[in-house]
């Protein structure tokens, strides 16, 4: 069986490269542009796994990684953050937990997405 990922980020750029990295790995992909689709995809497709941009318009990363969390169908499905927020190599996950009671992302990759890692964290989390 495929493992199919959802990828939420607002930057069309970034989701075709992902596309096109994890497609030729047998992934199936999903795709969203905002906090608000990604989340009816999520609980209407039930990836096995979240590529989640933090900083977007309208409805944002952050508050996707809340719902997504505080969420009975949503809750157990793997988050990668996407930032290009990160600091000397390091995401201080708080950006996103905001000290609240959720658990911090399952990783997170830089923008640019380099490739090998992008496939690295994602494997890491399906196999």
């Amino acid at each position: 069986m495929e493992n199919k990922i959802l990828i939420v980020d607002d930057e069309v750029e970034q989701i075709d490269f992902a596309s096109i990295v994890l497609e030729a790995s047998g992934y199936t992909l999903i795709t969203a542009m905002d906090g608000k689709e990604g989340m009816k995809k999520a609980k209407a497709e039930k990836p096995d796994l979240i590529l989640l941009d933090i900083l977007m318009p309208e409805r944002g990363g952050i508050g996707m990684y809340h719902n997504l969390k505080h969420d009975e169908e949503t809750k157990n499905i793997p988050v990668v953050i996407v930032t290009g927020v990160a600091r000397g190599g390091h995401f201080d996950d708080r950006m996103v937990r905001q000290d609240q009671d959720i658990p911090a992302p399952d990783g997170y990759v830089e923008k640019p997405m380099n490739p090998d890692a992008l496939l690295k964290i994602v494997s890491d989390l399906l196999s």
